[in-house]
């Protein structure tokens, strides 16, 4: 079986496909945001859009009625339609994110992950971003977060390369090292 993760991406891939057509996936992508950003501040959206005990003419319903707020594009609107009527609504997140990434990769972006052990300053951001443009060979953007449990150093992941230079992995490996006696 199919996991959601996995079939918000072929939403989000059909979605794109889309975009290029209409020549401007970028724009899609930002009413795609709109759109969720909508539900998911409004509880009562939120509920009716995500739970699937609400009848589909009744979600259809809310759906035309806040695209026509937001003066939605009638692909969206679509798109949102077939989401409600193959009761995979709830998976509208998932498929925005994946939707997103695969815009910024087509425009040459990726998103990087920095886990540090204190708040990091510009200028070292900076760094880090331009040493991981030049390894992955496209800007990146940088998503930060802190975790103190690192004692020092930073966590740096793109994609599915990681970059661990923490000092907790470094006494980790120091251990390691002096239990089998090669240090």
């Amino acid at each position: 079986m199919i996991g959601g993760a996995a079939i918000a991406r072929r939403y989000a891939r059909a979605l794109f496909g889309l975009g290029e057509e209409l020549g401007d996936p970028a724009a899609l992508l930002a009413e795609l945001e709109v759109f969720t950003d909508t539900v998911d501040g409004s509880e009562d959206l939120s509920r009716v859009m995500f739970t699937p005990i609400h009848p589909r003419a009744e979600r259809r319903a809310v759906v035309a009625e806040i695209a026509e707020k937001l003066d939605l594009g009638r692909e969206l609107r679509a798109f949102v339609m077939i989401l409600v009527d193959e009761n995979r609504a709830k998976l509208l997140p998932d498929v925005r994110q994946s939707f997103r990434q695969l815009v910024e990769e087509a425009a040459g972006r990726v998103t990087g992950e920095i886990v540090s052990a204190r708040p990091l300053g510009a200028a070292e951001l900076e760094r880090i971003r331009e040493a991981l443009s030049r390894r992955v060979g496209a800007e990146v953007r940088l998503e930060t977060s802190v975790d103190p449990e690192l004692i020092g150093g930073v966590v740096a992941k793109v994609g599915d390369l990681l970059f661990d230079g923490s000092v907790r992995t470094q006494l980790g490996a120091l251990g390691e090292s002096l239990r089998k006696g090669t240090a």
